[in-house]
């Protein structure tokens, strides 16, 4: 089973996160209506990554993928801090999963074809990744796959995470 889940989305509200210490407001509360779970918090903090760097506003279509070993808060609604968001407005399906060397995620129900434009092959800060995708966490947006198992897509979009250690 995949560890990272994508929750879809319309942003109800975004709010300064209330918290009982005087420091500075750094977080925001961003209020979703989901499609599967129904009303979901995120805890949006500056090391959440956003796509794009999308201010989001109320009406917003959304994606967010969020840990799923991490810990909750057993409160309602569901309280989640992503790892990364991103405006929906295209559709996309979206994953957040290590991919190996060909390419295939770490359950084994998808592999991707590098898409034939570098410019869809991203770092998390703006700039070009010009060496193979595998062997990191890749970050894909895309809307269709084949009925093969593993599933195959070449994603309309791939942001690579590569770690300090690589």
């Amino acid at each position: 089973m995949t560890r990272f889940s994508p929750i879809y989305g319309t942003v109800i509200s975004v709010n300064p996160l209330e918290t009982s210490t005087p420091s500075p407001r750094c977080s925001l509360l961003i209020s979703v209506m989901s499609q599967s779970l129904g009303e979901v918090n995120f805890v949006v903090n500056p090391d959440t990554y956003v796509l794009d760097q999308h201010t989001f506003e109320r009406g917003d279509s959304i994606t967010a993928i969020y840990d799923t070993d991490a810990p909750v808060l057993l409160i309602y609604p569901p309280q989640f801090a992503p790892l990364i968001l991103a405006e929906d407005d295209d559709g996309y399906l979206a994953m957040f999963d290590y991919f190996d060397e060909n390419l295939l995620n770490t359950d084994g129900t998808l592999r991707l074809n590098v898409p034939s434009d570098p410019s869809d092959l991203l770092l998390p800060n703006g700039q070009m990744f010009f060496d193979t995708p595998g062997g990191h966490y890749l970050f894909i947006l895309y809307n269709f796959t084949t009925r093969s198992i593993p599933a195959v897509t070449t994603p309309d979009k791939i942001i690579v995470f590569c770690s300090s250690e690589q």
